[in-house]
């Protein structure tokens, strides 16, 4: 996601009009593609004071992220899809040691998982057990097995 330099939000600003439906917050955030909506406009109207200065992005507290979004979809997500692809189940304690490795940060489970929830919205899913015989069935559907009595 690319952020909109202070001039940028400063010009934006200059076009809204209290009480108006064409230059209001929201119209301005559709007309502009405001990714937030019509709140982030808001929040900047809250601090602007007339000029581009106050727009600039300042430091914020908290922690850090130990990935950014980037290696989050190259590092955690690829090898999730892979899996998928493969019908073979994953887990986060298989992933950590290659994601730690790729990345060269001590990346704890509980941040991975928080990383694959929350950011890439990730579902656990129970598989089922297959005999070597039901996996090499060409006979195996999507929706469960089909007998021969069926066809």
């Amino acid at each position: 996601m690319t952020r909109l330099s202070p001039e940028t939000k400063h010009a934006i600003l200059l076009e809204y009009r209290p009480r108006s439906t064409t230059h209001s917050f929201a119209a301005l955030a559709r007309r502009h593609i405001i990714r937030g909506g019509w709140r982030v406009v808001q929040q900047w109207h809250q601090r602007w004071d007339g000029s581009a200065a106050s727009l600039q992005d300042k430091q914020r507290s908290g922690r850090p992220r130990k990935l950014s979004s980037r290696q989050v979809q190259q590092h955690v997500r690829k090898p999730i899809l892979a899996a998928n692809r493969k019908h073979r189940p994953i887990s986060y304690t298989q992933l950590l040691p290659s994601v730690q490795a790729a990345t060269g940060s001590q990346l704890s489970l509980p941040t991975l998982r928080r990383y694959g929830q929350e950011e890439l919205r990730v579902k656990s899913k129970a598989t089922k057990k297959r005999t070597a015989v039901e996996s090499e069935s060409p006979q195996h559907t999507h929706s469960g097995w089909m007998h021969l009595s069926e066809l």
